[in-house]
């Protein structure tokens, strides 16, 4: 899974399009994105560095496809939009 993939299925959510969205792929997004919550440090010290962005993306995916799973595709949208949105996409 790459980050234009997480977009897409995002995107799907946003635009109300299941055709978009495969047989585990949320489930596949929001371990994508928390993933991506802790990321090594860039420096010689190591270790990894909290990145709130990626945190904030996970949660609001995770809601957005329980929500759309269940067909609140209204109140799913804003979330999909806010998680594409830490993506900067």
């Amino acid at each position: 899974m790459d980050r234009a993939l997480v977009c897409i299925i995002l995107t799907s959510v946003a635009e109300n399009n299941p055709s978009g969205i495969q047989h585990g792929e949320p489930a596949q997004v929001v371990a994508w994105l928390t993933q991506r919550i802790r990321i090594a440090r860039p420096d010689k010290g190591g270790g990894t560095v909290y990145n709130p962005e990626m945190a904030t993306a996970a949660r609001a995916a995770e809601e957005a496809f329980a929500l759309f799973s269940r067909g609140e595709v209204e109140a799913a949208k804003p979330l999909a939009l806010e998680a594409l949105s830490k993506l900067g996409g």
